[in-house]
């Protein structure tokens, strides 16, 4: 197992930290139907696409952050700084999202879905670490600490061996 895999691996026994991803993904798709329904009834309605789908799309990703922050990261707090780093990490998501599906589509054009699950992929694993460590992380001023990891040549990389908790900021 190569170095990555086995650090994965390891982390991805964290059952709270398995829980937050499952959380986020069914987040996700609950932002995604909003997205779609939002849109799909604002053109039933005689809307023009283009001003459906930003209100389809702001209305998912509103929903996206006040289920983000009380259920997968169970941050109680709202501020206006927590409500622009969500701002910067998903309006910075779009553009990479973008960015990714074009450059997929350039590498390989048929079949176009290859590029979309690709970028999508991408994104949400981005969109995942930045809500965890950026948006909704503890306050600074929160006395918490974590469980270093147990395993020797991890411990090397990410935290002092010698010290039993690692301090969350």
């Amino acid at each position: 197992m190569s170095d990555l895999s086995t650090r994965v691996f390891y982390l991805l026994k964290d059952k709270s930290l398995r829980q937050q991803i499952v959380r986020f993904v069914v987040t996700g798709f609950s932002g995604l139907f909003t997205d779609v329904s939002v849109y799909r009834m604002l053109v039933k309605f005689g809307a023009h696409v283009t001003p459906a789908k930003a209100l389809g799309c702001t209305a998912g990703t509103v929903l996206v952050f006040f289920i983000n922050r009380a259920w997968t990261f169970a941050n109680k707090q709202t501020s206006f700084a927590q409500v622009l780093r969500f701002v910067l990490l998903y309006g910075s998501s779009i553009v990479l999202n973008t960015a990714l599906n074009t450059l997929g589509l350039k590498i390989v054009p048929q079949p176009w879905q290859l590029a979309f699950v690709f970028a999508t992929g991408v994104t949400t694993v981005v969109n995942f670490l930045g809500s965890k460590f950026f948006v909704f992380n503890a306050p600074a001023n929160a006395d918490v600490a974590v469980p270093a990891l147990d395993i020797p040549e991890l411990n090397q990389d990410f935290a002092d061996s010698s010290r039993d908790t690692v301090a969350v900021p």
